[in-house]
């Protein structure tokens, strides 16, 4: 005798044909796509990709040796739909690697390992977070990176700091370049300005904010009343120590010299 079948059962294999399939876990291991599949977070707050010289050497030769972080750009768009216009028609974002992507297409790579997450909701926060902790970030863009958490996020800067694992101290100090006028920020970005200038120039009202003169002065007028006391000083002048430590020499000249004069520096110093 055949086998019986009720008509209870029937109906719940077609019930069970009509749930859709869960979605697949995030795979644990690399996948490899195309570079053309990927396109860049606009969210990420590295402006400028510097010294991928090196990088691209590396890749060149040994590939890109940790896989991109990447999240599907339907996933990413439900997140952040203003994006759409950036993404384009790529199949993926990527969230973490920007750096390394940029090395891979310089050294003429037509794939990368990827990583692919389920969940872009938080992305932003995770490329904010990562690149304010490199070391390569240019202090302006770190500052950045921290305001975006700020207004994103409405942290404190207490709860930047403990997020990005640096002291109270080091925000506050960041957050000070984005006290300046738009045009000084370009400054500051292109190498017109040192750090150091920035800083005291952030402490003057916009109205009085100004590129320093030839030597790197501001006008005694415009010096905040609380650092009267050191208009007299020539920050034109580097003051170095013979018997001080390399390691402190290194420090005054990145407090003292812009980004552009403290490459040539360095250029000049490889001879």
């Amino acid at each position: 005798m055949g086998r019986r079948t009720d008509l209870s059962s029937l109906l719940g294999a077609a019930d069970a044909e009509r749930v859709p399939a869960a979605p697949k876990r995030p795979a644990t291991e690399p996948l490899t796509v195309p570079v053309t599949d990927l396109a860049e977070n606009p969210d990420n707050p590295r402006h400028e990709l510097r010294d991928l010289d090196g990088l691209a050497e590396t890749v060149r030769e040994r590939g890109v040796l940790q896989a991109l972080g990447v999240v599907p750009a339907a996933v990413f768009l439900a997140a952040h739909p203003h994006h759409k216009a950036a993404v384009a028609g790529a199949p993926y974002v990527v969230l973490h690697g920007h750096r390394r992507l940029a090395a891979a297409r310089m050294a003429g790579l037509d794939e990368v390992p990827v990583l692919v997450r389920s969940d872009a909701s938080r992305s932003d926060e995770d490329a904010l977070i990562e690149n304010v902790q490199r070391d390569d970030l240019t202090e302006l863009e770190q500052a950045q990176a921290i305001q975006g958490l700020i207004t994103a996020y409405g942290y404190s800067q207490r709860q930047v700091a403990a997020r990005i694992g640096k002291t109270q101290g080091f925000v506050s100090q960041r957050l000070s370049l984005m006290k300046l006028r738009e045009d000084l920020q370009e400054a500051l970005a292109d190498g017109r300005v040192s750090v150091e200038d920035a800083r005291r120039i952030a402490r003057l009202p916009h109205e009085d904010q100004q590129l320093p003169g030839q030597y790197g002065e501001l006008p005694a007028a415009s010096v905040p009343p609380a650092r009267t006391e050191r208009r007299g000083r020539d920050y034109g002048v580097i003051r170095i120590d013979s018997r001080d430590r390399p390691e402190d020499v290194v420090d005054a000249l990145r407090r003292h010299l812009a980004p552009a004069a403290l490459d040539r520096v360095v250029e000049l110093l490889s001879r």
